[in-house]
């Protein structure tokens, strides 16, 4: 009795057409610029921060930003183009999507800004400020080797531009995955025809 009730509900379900399909990537990817060219601020923030302390402020905000305006990107598609109505599952895909876009966008950039922009800067900039006695003693009191951190510098700077970029494409397309369940979650409502 039990299983029967529940195939009767999956016989309900229906699958989203291939326009909808073709909406959802579309505002997506709408959505995914917008992603991508926050993220681009918040890095240069990040970057700019060693020259400009008070720049630490915008790279925290965009951060942790990010969450809260993909909820609200994803309740404006809900509310004004699906009228109100979306299923777990579109939301998910609406998130991932968006977030993996602006994820392409946010590697190109920084691909684009490590081979033609940086030149060691970034690097040489990190190394200076963990040389400071004052940065090196809050260090060793936090219980963390000097040494690893220095080797693990020297490391980053023989990174390639390319594997920079594809590691922010990849940490973003993983945490894409992670929001958009939560985001997905959170933002879903359904009211009619449940759809997959």
């Amino acid at each position: 009795m039990f299983f029967a009730h529940i195939r009767a509900r999956n016989d309900k379900r229906e699958m989203i057409s291939t326009a909808e399909y073709i909406q959802l990537k579309a505002y997506a990817r709408q959505d995914g610029l917008f992603f991508g060219i926050l993220w681009i601020v918040t890095f240069a923030c990040l970057v700019y921060s060693m020259q400009d302390p008070s720049l630490q402020l915008g790279f925290i905000i965009g951060a942790i930003a990010t969450p809260f305006l993909a909820y609200y990107r994803l309740r404006h598609f809900r509310d004004k183009v699906l009228e109100g109505n979306i299923s777990f599952r579109r939301a998910f895909a609406f998130i991932a999507f968006a977030m993996g876009y602006g994820s392409i966008i946010m590697a190109a950039a920084t691909y684009i800004y490590f081979y033609f922009l940086d030149h060691g800067t970034f690097i040489s900039v990190l190394q200076q400020s963990f040389s400071t006695p004052e940065v090196r003693e809050s260090i060793k009191q936090a219980g963390v080797n000097i040494q690893e951190i220095e080797k693990q510098l020297q490391a980053m700077s023989q990174i390639r531009p390319i594997d920079f970029a594809f590691s922010v494409f990849s940490n973003g397309i993983i945490s894409a995955f992670f929001m958009g369940a939560i985001i997905g979650f959170i933002g879903k409502r359904q009211t009619t025809t449940e759809q997959i």
